[in-house]
C-alpha cells in the first residue's frame, strides 16, 4: 500500500478548501505529489438551454480557474510538489476515472451538491462508489491525524493495509473495534489476530468489543479520533451499503474525517 499520488478533487466550495488544506498538511504524511482536479459540470450547463448553458460554463471555467489557483499557492507555500487539472464533463465521472492513476482521494462530502435528508452530497457518494482507491472524506476542517478507529466485522486486508500504513507515516496508534449486533455477530478472534498483526508492525495497537448499533457505536466514539478507516466488499456491496445504510451514516455523521476502503 502506497500513498505517493493524492487527487483532491475541487468545486470552489467551502468544503472542497478544507479537503486543499488536509491535503497540503498532509502532504509528506499522505503523499509526495498532489492533484487538484476541477470539473467543469456539463450537465448543469444543459439545463439552462444553449446560450445560458455556455454562459454558464464560462463562469464555471472561471470558477475553476480561480479554485485551481487558491489551491496552487497553498502547495506552492508549503513547497509541496502539486498539478492543476481542469476537466469537462460530470463530474463524479471524470473523478471516478481518475483515482485510478493516484493512491488515495481526498474530498468533502458537501460540495456544490450539498446533503439531502442528512445524506452525503450526490458527487460525493457517487465517487465513494465507483473510486478505484481509497476516498478520504471530510465535513469539517481537521489537519491533526494521530489516532486511528479501525471498525472490523471480518479481515478486510485492505482496510487494514490502508491503517497500518497510514499509521505508520503518522507514529500513530490504531484502535480496532469489533461490534456484536444481531446481524453481526463480530468475532472477538479476528479482531484480536488483527490488533496482533498491528503490533507484530511495531505500532501500538488496541481492542475494543462492543455491543449495540454498529453506527452509534463508531459515530459516538468518532470524536475521541482523528480518522476512521472503513472497509467495504466489491462494488455491488458498496452500493448497498451506501443507499442509506452504514458507510454512508458514519460517513454523514462521524465527527472526524472517515476513509472508506473498498
Amino acid at each position: 500500500m502506497k500513498f505517493d499520488k493524492v487527487l483532491v478533487p475541487i468545486d470552489g466550495s467551502a468544503m472542497s478548501e478544507i479537503a486543499v488544506d488536509l491535503a497540503v498538511h498532509s502532504a509528506g504524511t499522505f503523499a509526495t505529489h498532489l492533484t487538484f482536479l476541477y470539473v467543469v459540470d456539463t450537465s448543469a450547463a444543459r439545463k439552462f438551454g444553449e446560450v445560458d448553458g455556455d454562459s454558464a460554463i464560462l463562469f464555471s471555467k472561471a470558477a475553476g480557474k480561480l479554485a485551481l489557483e487558491s489551491a496552487a499557492k497553498m502547495a506552492e507555500d508549503a513547497g509541496i510538489p502539486y498539478e492543476t487539472v481542469m476537466k469537462m464533463g460530470i463530474p463524479w465521472e471524470v473523478i471516478s476515472e481518475a483515482t485510478k492513476e493516484h493512491d488515495m482521494a481526498i474530498m468533502g462530502i458537501t460540495g456544490k451538491s450539498g446533503v439531502v435528508a442528512g445524506r452525503i452530497g450526490r458527487t460525493a457518494a457517487a465517487v465513494i462508489e465507483n473510486a478505484y482507491c481509497p476516498v478520504l472524506t471530510l465535513k469539517s476542517g481537521s489537519s491533526k491525524i494521530d489516532s486511528i478507529l479501525l471498525p472490523v466485522a471480518n479481515k478486510n486486508e485492505a482496510a487494514i493495509d490502508v491503517a497500518i500504513e497510514t499509521a505508520k507515516r503518522i507514529n500513530g496508534s490504531i484502535t480496532v473495534l469489533s461490534v456484536r449486533d444481531r446481524e453481526n455477530p463480530a468475532s472477538e478472534d479476528t479482531a484480536r489476530e488483527i490488533v496482533a498483526r498491528i503490533q507484530a508492525e511495531g505500532l501500538e495497537g488496541k481492542f475494543e468489543l462492543v455491543e449495540g448499533s454498529v453506527v452509534d457505536s463508531v459515530v459516538t466514539r468518532s470524536g475521541k479520533y482523528d480518522h476512521i478507516i472503513m472497509g467495504t466488499h466489491g462494488r455491488k456491496g458498496l452500493k448497498k451499503i451506501l443507499n442509506g445504510s452504514v458507510a454512508e451514516r458514519v460517513v454523514t455523521n462521524a465527527s472526524c474525517p472517515v476513509t472508506i476502503v473498498r
